[in-house]
């Protein structure tokens, strides 16, 4: 873990280095130099990511050698190369806009497993800092937190979802304008990737309600309810055959995955709560709010099912940015360092008795002068 440690340190030096354009003369002065705080932190975090996640090895993160298996195994089928690439594909069990861009990298771009890490890599790495520098100045330690959340170590393994994540970015991009339709528009490419995203089509609706306790505490309460009789609405849904009733329904105990996670948003939330009360901000927009109330509403259910967690990942990054400035607002630097040991602790509690959740280390590039991988080193049930 040092070697992860000592990179996870490189981006807070991004963000004190940034500082150092910004000591002050004029108003117009300093403007023009936050502009090239901006830039610096774009190019020495897109250096930093890019660098390490997309030149990683195979065996780093449990879902790259999946991907380049499926990647290898299309690669060489002659018949899959001469038709078109918008051919469906029933029994590849991946959505259709992520068979269609494979098949176009493979078609037109290269037949090499890897082609699909660093193109996948490099999406993820320009579309979250595009985000982030929409959002907020500190991009640099925006990316630390989402590092040390395990955030973006997720990200770069769930590459189909995270492909509709970005997608999800510039749709919020629209929503923000009051544009819904190109905001469904988004979304819709986004469920092409991933079906998660479906979910994303409530988001405008849901942010109309009221933020009051009463509707949080009823959102909370439908969670606990869903929660308890989850197995008994996929049964009367018609889904008792799916892989993950039959999985989860053999379980006699809450997901230890989904325990953590509720615990991590409890905790997220609750700093949230009392940096906001000893800040200056007048308030936090409703759709913000209840992408907090859903996260934890989404974990709360997770805790017995856990794959709805994917939900989460469209918003963690949305709590992270609302966490940074809260944070910023108060100037509590004693929150500060109590969210970042809760982080970290997390992720050397995982790394220390649950590996397999994020295979990290120790951490490899990928050999590019071996003739041969294995793949499907984790495989994916």
């Amino acid at each position: 873990m040092v070697v992860i440690f000592l990179y996870f340190a490189l981006f807070l030096g991004v963000h004190f280095l940034s500082k150092q354009f910004l000591d002050k003369p004029s108003d117009r002065y300093e403007h023009k130099r936050s502009g090239a705080a901006k830039l610096f932190q774009l190019i020495a975090c897109f250096v930093l990511l890019f660098g390490f996640f997309g030149f990683r090895d195979i065996t780093i993160l449990n879902d790259t050698s999946h991907y380049c298996s499926f990647y290898n195994y299309k690669a060489h089928i002659s018949s899959y190369k001469e038709e078109s690439i918008f051919v469906f594909h029933l029994t590849d069990r991946f959505e259709y806009g992520f068979q269609v861009l494979v098949h176009l990298l493979i078609k037109y771009v290269s037949i090499e497993p890897f082609t699909i890490i660093i193109f996948s890599s490099l999406v993820i790495t320009i579309g979250n800092l595009w985000f982030f520098s929409k959002h907020t100045r500190d991009i640099a330690l925006m990316c630390f937190y989402m590092l040390i959340a395990s955030l973006f170590f997720t990200q770069y393994c769930i590459i189909r979802q995270s492909f509709a994540i970005v997608l999800f970015y510039i749709a919020f991009h629209y929503f923000e304008k009051d544009n819904l339709k190109k905001y469904y528009l988004f979304v819709g490419l986004a469920f092409l990737f991933h079906y998660s995203a479906a979910f994303l089509f409530l988001l405008p609706t849901i942010s109309k309600i009221k933020p009051n306790v009463r509707n949080t505490l009823f959102a909370i309460v439908t969670a606990l309810v869903l929660a308890g009789n989850i197995f008994v609405l996929m049964k009367v849904l018609g889904l008792s055959d799916h892989p993950y009733y039959k999985t989860f329904i053999q379980k006699e105990t809450l997901a230890l995955v989904g325990l953590a996670d509720l615990a991590q948003i409890i905790i997220v939330l609750a700093v949230c709560a009392i940096s906001y009360k000893i800040s200056k901000v007048s308030r936090v927009d409703n759709v913000y709010y209840w992408m907090c109330v859903l996260t934890l509403c989404i974990s709360i259910v997770s805790t017995v099912i856990y794959p709805v967690a994917r939900i989460n990942e469209f918003f963690w990054p949305f709590i992270l940015l609302l966490l940074i400035r809260l944070l910023n607002e108060s100037r509590a630097g004693l929150l500060k360092a109590f969210i970042v040991i809760v982080f970290i602790t997390k992720l050397i509690g995982v790394n220390t008795f649950r590996p397999e959740w994020l295979h990290v280390e120790p951490y490899q590039f990928y050999d590019f002068n071996k003739q041969h991988h294995n793949y499907n080193l984790y495989p994916q049930k």
